[in-house]
C-alpha cells in the first residue's frame, strides 16, 4: 500500500471524523518515516495508533519528534531509560515488534522506552529563542519510498487530543498540493536542522543536561485527578457525582461547558457499574443528531463497547430494530418518534434503561406533552441537558419538564463558564434603532387585526398577539441602516461570523449589505446542503446567515462573531445563539468574541422593551474576564 492510495480529505475535524482511525492509521499502515513537531507529546498516542505501528516498525519505519520542555515525569523516565539502552541484535528486535507492537495493544510509556531502545525513535527538544513562552508548532509529514503527506492544525500527540479534544488538522499531500507539502517540509526541517530562526533545538541529552527539561504538572490521567482549585472542567464530574445519586434530573449547563461530555460520562459509570443496557438519546434537529452519533461511536471506541448504535431519523430508520432488541442497544432518535421507542420497552427493560433529552427545554412543547405524558415513569435513569431548562411564560412545559425528567440538579451558567475560562470572553455591540414608518405601520396592522377578529367573535390570544408584534420588531426595517453604518466601519466582524435573521427575505436585505465588504458568505436555511456548514467550519467560508438551525448544538470553535437581527423575549434561544460563538479556540488563546445586537429603547415612563432587558443583562456579562 502506497499514500497515493489512501483517499485524503483537505481536513479532518474532530466530530466529523476520526482523527486516529481517518488519518493517522492508515497513513503508519503506508508510511515509511513519520516526521513529528508538536507543542505536547504524551507516550498514549502510541496506544492510540494500535496494530498500524506494528506495520510500520516492520517496514523499517523511523520517527523524527520534536517537542517542547514540558513532559510527564514517566515519559520522561522512559526516555532517558530507553536512550540508554545498548543496541539489540536483529533477532530480539523481530521478537519486540512481533509481540509488543503487532497486537495493537500496549502501554504507552513502555512502547516509547522500546521504540528508543529498537533505535526506531529519535527526540529533539524545542525551545522559543526569544521569551519565555513554550514550543507549541504542530507539523506533521508521513513519507513512503515516493510520496509525502504533510498535516498542520490543533491537535497535540496524545490520546487525549485524538479522542476527546475538538480538534482539526488540515492536510497537503506532495502530489496534489505540492507547494503547501513542501513548504511544511522546509518548515520541519529547518527545525530538525537547527536553521529555524525563532526556535533553539537540542538533542534529548544535551537538554537534560541544561536543565530544560521539566515534568509537567498535569498528569496523563483524567482531568478528574487534577488538584480541584486548579481543573477548571470539575463541575463534569460534580455533574456526574449529582446525577449518578439522583438517578434523574436536569444538567443546566451554560453552552459550551461541556453538556455532551458529562453525558458520555454518565453513560460510561451506568455500563461500567452494570447499571444499564439500553440508552435512548432523544433531540430536535438532524445536526445535532448526526453529531451525537459521532460522540458515541468515539465513546464505544474508547472503552471497547459491543452495543448496537441505532438511528431513528431523516433517512435512517432502525426503530424496528430496537423494538426488537432494546438491550444492548443505544437509540438515537428525534423527538417526536421517542413515544414509540418509550413505549416498546417491557418493565424489565425500562428498569434498565437510560433516557436522555438533550435540548430538554423543547420537551415542554404541547406536542410532546401529548405523546409523551407518562411514558417515562417506569425508565429509572432520565437524564435532561439544556443551557435553559425553564419554558419562561410556560409553567406547563416547565412543570412537564420536571415531572417527564426530574428537578434541576446543578446550574453552571455563563458567568461561572467565562471566570473559569471555559469559555470565551466578548464585546458587546449594543446598537440603538428606531422603528421606521414602514415597521410602525405594520404594528397598527396587528392591532387592527386583533380589533377586527374581536368584532368577529374570535379574539387573539395575548400570546397571539405579542408574537405578531415581536416579528414586526424582528424584521424592523430600522435595523437596516444602523447596520449598514455600524459594519462600514467594523468589517472585521463579518470573519468568521453568524447573521442571525428571522426570515429569508428580511435576511436577503441584509445579504446586499454583507457583500458590499466580502463575497466569501453563504445563507443557511432549512433545506440547504450540509455541505454549507461544513465549507463555514472549514474556514472555506467566512460569514454564514441563518434562522434557527444553528442556534443549538454545533460546535464551531474558531467562531468570532454573532450578529443579532432577531432574539427572543426571553433568554433561552438567546444564551443559545451567543453561545455558538462564546466557545473557546485552541488556536486562538487569548480570543475575545463578539456580539453585535440591536436595541428599541422605550418610550419615557414606560417599562423596558425586551431589548432593553436583554441589554441589561449582557453588558455585565461583556465585562467579565477569565481569573
Amino acid at each position: 500500500m502506497a499514500l497515493r492510495e489512501i483517499q485524503y480529505k483537505p481536513d479532518y475535524r474532530s466530530g466529523y471524523d476520526d482523527l486516529v482511525a481517518d488519518l493517522f492509521r492508515p497513513s503508519l499502515h503506508a508510511a515509511k518515516h513519520y516526521w513529528r513537531a508538536v507543542g505536547y507529546f504524551s507516550s498514549s498516542a502510541l496506544e492510540s495508533f494500535g496494530a498500524p505501528l506494528g506495520a510500520f516498525l516492520k517496514r523499517d519505519g523511523h520517527i523524527r519528534l520534536i517537542t517542547s520542555v514540558e513532559l510527564s515525569a514517566d515519559d520522561l523516565e522512559a526516555i532517558k531509560s530507553g536512550i540508554t539502552k545498548k543496541e539489540i541484535c536483529s533477532q530480539r528486535l523481530e521478537h519486540i515488534i512481533d509481540t509488543t507492537f503487532s497486537e495493537g495493544v500496549g502501554d504507552g510509556t513502555a512502547r516509547l522506552a522500546l521504540l528508543l531502545e529498537l533505535k526506531r525513535l529519535e527526540i529533539r527538544i524545542a525551545v522559543p529563542k526569544n521569551g519565555t513562552g513554550l514550543y507549541h508548532e504542530k507539523i506533521g509529514i508521513f513519507f513512503d519510498e515516493q510520496d509525502f503527506v504533510a498535516f498542520t492544525g490543533s491537535s497535540n500527540e496524545s490520546r487525549n487530543a485524538f479522542e476527546n479534544n475538538r480538534e482539526c488538522v488540515d492536510v497537503y499531500s506532495s502530489w496534489n498540493d505540492t507547494k503547501r507539502a513542501h513548504r511544511k517540509r522546509a518548515h520541519f526541517e529547518a527545525l530538525w536542522n537547527k536553521t529555524d530562526p525563532g526556535v533553539l533545538v537540542f538533542e534529548f541529552p544535551e537538554a537534560a543536561r541544561r536543565k530544560l527539561i521539566r515534568a509537567s504538572q498535569t498528569p496523563r490521567s483524567p482531568a478528574a485527578e487534577l488538584p480541584k482549585s486548579h481543573n477548571k472542567w470539575r463541575h463534569q464530574d460534580e455533574a456526574l457525582a449529582v446525577f449518578m445519586k439522583a438517578e434523574r434530573g436536569v444538567l443546566n449547563m451554560a453552552t459550551g461547558t461541556g453538556k455532551t461530555r458529562i453525558a458520555l460520562n454518565i453513560i460510561e459509570a451506568l455500563f461500567d457499574k452494570r447499571l444499564v443496557d439500553t440508552i435512548i438519546v432523544c433531540t430536535d434537529g438532524i445536526d445535532l443528531l448526526d453529531q451525537w452519533y459521532e460522540e458515541v461511536l468515539g465513546l464505544f471506541a474508547s472503552v471497547r463497547k459491543t452495543h448496537q448504535l441505532l438511528r431513528h431519523y431523516e433517512k435512517h430508520k432502525q426503530l424496528n430494530d430496537f423494538i426488537l432488541s432494546p438491550a444492548g442497544s443505544v437509540l438515537l432518535i428525534s423527538r417526536p418518534q421517542a413515544h414509540r421507542a418509550l413505549r416498546s420497552l417491557s418493565p424489565a427493560h425500562s428498569g434498565r434503561t437510560l433516557l436522555i433529552h438533550d435540548e430538554v427545554h423543547r420537551l415542554g412543547s404541547q406536542g410532546n406533552r401529548n405523546r409523551l405524558g407518562g411514558l417515562s415513569d417506569p425508565v429509572r435513569f432520565r437524564l435532561g441537558l439544556s443551557a435553559t431548562p425553564e419554558r419562561k411564560y410556560d409553567e406547563e412545559g416547565t412543570k412537564f419538564i420536571e415531572t417527564h425528567i426530574g428537578p434541576v440538579l446543578m446550574s453552571f451558567g455563563l458567568e461561572q463558564a467565562i471566570c473559569r475560562g471555559i469559555l470565551a470572553p466578548f464585546h458587546y455591540f449594543a446598537l440603538p434603532f428606531e422603528l421606521s414608518q414602514a415597521d410602525k405601520r405594520r404594528i397598527q396592522a396587528v392591532y387592527r387585526k386583533q380589533a377586527a377578529r374581536t368584532a368577529a367573535g374570535s379574539p387573539m390570544s395575548e400570546q397571539e398577539v405579542w408574537t405578531d408584534i415581536a416579528r414586526v420588531y424582528k424584521t424592523a426595517e430600522g435595523k437596516i441602516p444602523v447596520f449598514a453604518e455600524f459594519i462600514e466601519t467594523h468589517q472585521d466582524l463579518l470573519e468568521r461570523s453568524i447573521v442571525f435573521v428571522e426570515t429569508r427575505d428580511y435576511g436577503n436585505a441584509i445579504l446586499e449589505i454583507i457583500h458590499g465588504h466580502r463575497a466569501d458568505f453563504h445563507t443557511y436555511y432549512s433545506g440547504e446542503e450540509k455541505a454549507v456548514l461544513k465549507d463555514f467550519a472549514s474556514g472555506r467560508l467566512e460569514c454564514l446567515m441563518t434562522c434557527h438551525r444553528l442556534s443549538e448544538g454545533i460546535d464551531i470553535r474558531s467562531l468570532n462573531s454573532v450578529i443579532l437581527f432577531a432574539s427572543d423575549r426571553t433568554r433561552l434561544e438567546t444564551i443559545q445563539r451567543i453561545g455558538r460563538c462564546l466557545r473557546t479556540d485552541p488556536n486562538n488563546p487569548t480570543k475575545i468574541a463578539n456580539i453585535v445586537d440591536f436595541i428599541r429603547g422605550s418610550t419615557a415612563g414606560a417599562d423596558l422593551t425586551a431589548d432593553e432587558e436583554r441589554r441589561d443583562w449582557l453588558s455585565p456579562l461583556a465585562n467579565l474576564r477569565p481569573d
